[in-house]
């Protein structure tokens, strides 16, 4: 496997990625194409998870693909909208003119996010053949698909319960006014894996239930689960991205809910969906 930091893109547009590429494998006697997870992590834009970050990364490679973690912009340079979806642009467009150089499948790139990289990516699933996206960066729209999108606990809309302030919404949003992703939804947004929790505290479930909604009214394929139980932020729902009893010296209970068995379930069937979606079996027998 190689992995590389590179800065795409100039101006307000640059943004730097991981990448990471595996290496081929000789015993095949073939250069496969690679699916791309293009992977956007939470964080409250404040920061970025590394709990969703590489180790996402690493669980993709394990399934074949190639991966890229994108460092949007956060909200200590407001608004993070419209730039955020230019940088992402900016990426998709950079590893669709690299696929034949890296070996990648282009009709194969899945968008990850989770929670606030969910809702840049849910935005950017209903945004990306728009005009004002394809006139910024000066490329045709087919550059700029995504062919599938998955979303872990997303941030949907800014009136739907997250953030909770004005100032936080202001400098996500600024004036720009199209940031209710529920609400620009189109036909044309790319089949959609969703899931997120009955009990999540911090982010109301009730943004991936519009956003599913919105989904189904535009005849979008849509698979969606709500578990009952678990907190905001869970990442893979197994104890190794559980919080540890160290994490919190006063609370050493803290991070235990971090470990949900039934929802770690959720990346074997956003697997399991894309095989239907993509036809992921042919896709590698047939190279």
């Amino acid at each position: 496997m190689k992995v590389s930091k590179r800065t795409l893109g100039a101006g307000d547009y640059r943004v730097t990625v991981t990448y990471y590429q595996p290496d081929p494998i000789a015993d095949l006697h073939v250069i496969q194409k690679r699916p791309l997870a293009i992977i956007l992590p939470g964080g409250g834009f404040t920061f970025y998870s590394q709990r969703e970050s590489e180790i996402i990364a690493l669980n993709y490679l394990a399934q074949g693909f190639a991966a890229v973690v994108v460092d949007y912009r956060l909200a200590d340079q407001p608004p993070v909208l419209p730039t955020a979806l230019y940088q992402l642009g900016t990426v998709v467009a950079y590893f669709r003119a690299r696929a034949v150089a890296d070996h990648l499948s282009p009709d194969h790139f899945i968008l990850a996010g989770f929670s606030a990289g969910g809702y840049l990516a849910a935005l950017y699933a209903d945004h990306w053949s728009a005009p004002f996206l394809t006139q910024a960066l000066g490329v045709a729209s087919d550059q700029l698909k995504v062919n599938a999108l998955a979303l872990a606990y997303p941030v949907i809309g800014l009136r739907l319960g997250w953030p909770s302030t004005a100032p936080e919404r202001e400098a996500i949003a600024g004036e720009w006014p199209y940031h209710e992703a529920d609400q620009l939804v189109t036909a044309a947004n790319p089949p959609t894996f969703i899931w997120a929790t009955q009990t999540d505290e911090l982010v109301p479930v009730t943004n991936a239930q519009h956003y599913i909604q919105a989904l189904r009214a535009a005849g979008v394929s849509v698979q969606s689960t709500i578990y009952a139980t678990g907190p905001h932020g869970l990442s893979l729902a197994r104890a190794f991205t559980a919080f540890p009893k160290s994490y919190d010296a006063a609370d050493a209970t803290f991070g235990a809910a971090f470990v949900q068995p039934t929802v770690a379930h959720w990346f074997a069937d956003e697997l399991d969906w894309l095989d239907q979606v993509w036809n992921l079996t042919a896709f590698w027998r047939n190279q």
